[in-house]
């Protein structure tokens, strides 16, 4: 009854520790799928053994159950890199339209048509919020600023696509733009101003007045503007 009592003990800590190794070991190896880590690989199979291993413990005595922990530790590192794999197709592959739909959708996002109304340069993209697709577009105007929209939605196709949520805007005023002899470029700001659909509506109805808003813009440009549009396109 004791040596029963002590292989359960033994096993529900392995299993314990197996699956706290593995939690903390998961976030090392992937972000998601992002950012693979070695040493995360290593100790998420490691983990894997030790919880294979309390597993076992409960059935087999306690060599075969380290053996069972041995060979389930290479198999779930082969399982893992399966599920990475599937994870990142089904994401291309559900994702497929979605830098279409910049390109050919802005007619259906209004603040994106209307800046492509105001500004002679901008540019429109797709990234990826927490829970949601953000369709972006940015414009480059008077020689030293940006204007961001970000705003989610949701993309059927590469025409087809509907707003989520609540537009949202960032303007930033650049003070100076050093271009290295390499070709790189580094932008400093000065000032900068978030605001939302209602105060974007005053700006567009004045033809593309910010002072509306409470921002004057200066009238003068900064050296190498230019170089920080191409530098910034996606």
């Amino acid at each position: 009854m004791e040596r029963s009592l002590l292989r359960s003990t033994a096993a529900i800590a392995l299993i314990v520790f197996g699956a706290a190794m593995v939690f903390v070991s998961f976030e090392l190896v992937s972000n998601r799928f992002g950012n693979t880590d070695t040493l995360g690989l290593f100790l998420f199979g490691l983990a894997g053994c030790i919880f294979a291993t309390g597993v076992a413990l409960f059935f087999l005595r306690l060599p075969h159950a380290i053996l069972v922990g041995i060979i389930a530790a290479p198999l779930l590192v082969v399982l893992l890199f399966v599920l990475f794999w599937v994870t990142l197709f089904t994401t291309v592959f559900q994702n497929r339209h979605h830098q279409a739909f910049a390109a050919n959708g802005e007619a259906q996002i209004q603040p994106a048509r209307q800046m492509d109304e105001e500004f002679d340069e901008c540019h429109h993209y797709i990234t990826y919020g927490k829970d949601s697709p953000l369709f972006n577009s940015v414009a480059y105007f008077g020689d030293r600023y940006q204007l961001t929209m970000q705003v989610p939605v949701n993309i059927k196709s590469k025409m087809s696509g509907s707003v989520t949520g609540e537009p949202k805007f960032y303007l930033n005023e650049i003070e100076s733009i050093t271009v290295f002899p390499s070709g790189g470029v580094s932008t400093s700001y000065s000032r900068d101003l978030h605001f939302g659909s209602a105060e974007w509506q005053k700006v567009f109805e004045s033809n593309g007045d910010f002072s509306t808003i409470g921002f004057d813009i200066k009238p003068t440009g900064v050296a190498n503007f230019q170089k920080h549009v191409d530098a910034s396109r996606p």
